[in-house]
């Protein structure tokens, strides 16, 4: 009795371990993208199921034979059952990029780098899902770029090409940006203010007047040897260039570096989460002096250059795009953001310079004053009457200077910006007038014990 018992328990065992038979009828298929396959059924079947029809064609090729066409990468089921609704066969096929379009990609990569100096490494096409990979080690930034071009040139729409390469040498670039407004105003009043008036019958009349932008032009580009730097200087002191930002940023080369000076300004967003009820979420958008830029050091040790420079500010006037919203008894005023753009690709040398210029905002206004009825009398209502023009224009000009920069060898070559700097004592500041005092005693160099000459 005890061995019947012994017997049940373990068929019970082996049939609640067993896999259910559409699992133990599933088989493993890899087609490549363009190509087909036929396959064989035990029986006849009635009906053909593709869960992804784009990643795999079927069309019965006899009553026991499939013919499975791969369209592109992906991974999909195919099932035949037949008129009772049984399993006839299942299928798991996977489908991956033709191993021929990967030697042509490899061909391409060769063919993109055969103009260029040195050695062209070595570089590794792999087929993945949704496009290749690309690994193995090229000598330098310009290499690798032009892999990954002639790579996604060759693939089908909707495939990329990932970059997994290994770049032997790695240049940094620092890049030196100046990013200044000049200012250009003209003001026009012709008119009667008698309020300015001591007396009555007397008239002034103001006409243009500007604040001397082209003499000091003038005289700042008479002297020669000047450098872009003295040039900027000289407007600034002038009150004519307004400096906006003058940022230095470091990046290796093919990698991206930005910085922001500004802030983020909230904005109300309605969520509506049905049944006419919904709440309000806060979004952030970035508004001040914004720049990007991407270097890559050619071969040839020039520079190629991808930079996107911003400047924006906020706006409350209506005409700019702001928008008041009713809430309740109050309002709520959303501004709006003035954008000045720029974004271009450049090849220079280490140290040289370009400048983006033309960037120009102008706005105009117009006044007229009058006394209530005196200022519409026909001819006489001129000396009742007041008009003010104002027009204000501003120019955005950008100078951007890369270089090939190194790390220092030696810590004690570098320095904080404050790092001799004193305040200054009460005498130093009300006799002397002097804004810092004397200053830290520079630290003698050598170790303890010795003498220096």
């Amino acid at each position: 009795m005890r061995c019947e018992w012994t017997i049940a328990v373990l068929a019970l065992a082996c049939l609640a371990a067993a896999p259910p038979a559409a699992a133990r009828n599933l088989q493993g298929l890899s087609l490549e993208a363009g190509t087909g396959r036929i396959v064989k059924l035990l029986r006849t079947a009635a009906n053909i199921f593709v869960a992804d029809p784009k990643v795999v064609e079927v069309r019965p090729a006899s009553a026991q034979s499939l013919f499975l066409f791969g369209l592109k990468q992906g991974h999909t089921t195919v099932a035949a059952l037949d008129s009772d609704g049984q399993t006839v066969a299942l299928y798991d096929v996977v489908v991956g990029t033709n191993t021929n379009d990967a030697k042509v990609i490899a061909r391409s990569i060769a063919a993109s780098s055969s103009d260029l100096a040195g050695p062209a490494g070595q570089v590794t096409v792999r087929p993945e899902a949704g496009g290749v990979t690309l690994s193995g080690t090229v000598p330098d930034p310009i290499h690798a770029e032009r892999a990954e071009v002639a790579a996604s040139l060759n693939l089908p729409s909707g495939e990329k090409a990932v970059d997994a390469l290994n770049v032997n040498s790695s240049v940094t670039v620092g890049l030196k940006v100046r990013i200044t407004e000049m200012t250009r105003q003209v003001t026009r009043d012709l008119g009667v203010d008698w309020s300015a008036l001591g007396t009555i019958g007397k008239f002034a009349l103001n006409f243009a007047t500007t604040n001397g932008v082209g003499s000091t032009l003038k005289s700042v580009y008479t002297g020669k040897g000047l450098s872009v730097d003295t040039v900027i200087e000289a407007l600034a002191t002038d009150n004519l260039v307004r400096v906006l930002a003058e940022p230095n940023l470091t990046a290796r080369s093919g990698e991206s570096a930005s910085f922001l000076v500004g802030g983020e300004y909230p904005i109300p967003v309605f969520q509506n989460s049905g049944g006419g009820n919904g709440g309000i979420s806060i979004e952030y958008k970035q508004f001040g002096v914004s720049l990007s830029f991407v270097p890559t050091v050619l071969s040839s040790g020039r520079i190629s250059l991808h930079v996107r420079p911003e400047v924006s500010q906020l706006a409350t006037a209506a005409s700019a795009g702001a928008i008041t919203l009713a809430e309740g008894n109050g309002s709520l005023s959303i501004p709006a953001l003035t954008v000045r753009r720029a974004e271009t690709t450049i090849e220079l040398g280490s140290g040289q310079s370009f400048a983006i210029a033309g960037l120009l905002q102008d706005s105009s206004t117009q006044a007229n004053n009058f006394t209530p009825g005196l200022g519409e009398i026909p001819i006489l209502g001129a000396l009742f009457r007041s008009d003010s023009y104002q027009h204000n224009q501003t120019e955005l000009v950008i100078i951007v200077t890369p270089y090939i920069v190194g790390s220092a060898s030696d810590p004690n070559m570098l320095h904080d910006a404050g790092g001799n700097y004193a305040p200054p004592n009460d005498l130093e500041r009300v006799l002397l007038l002097r804004q810092r005092g004397r200053g830290r005693p520079a630290p003698i160099p050598g170790d303890a014990g010795f003498i220096i000459r």
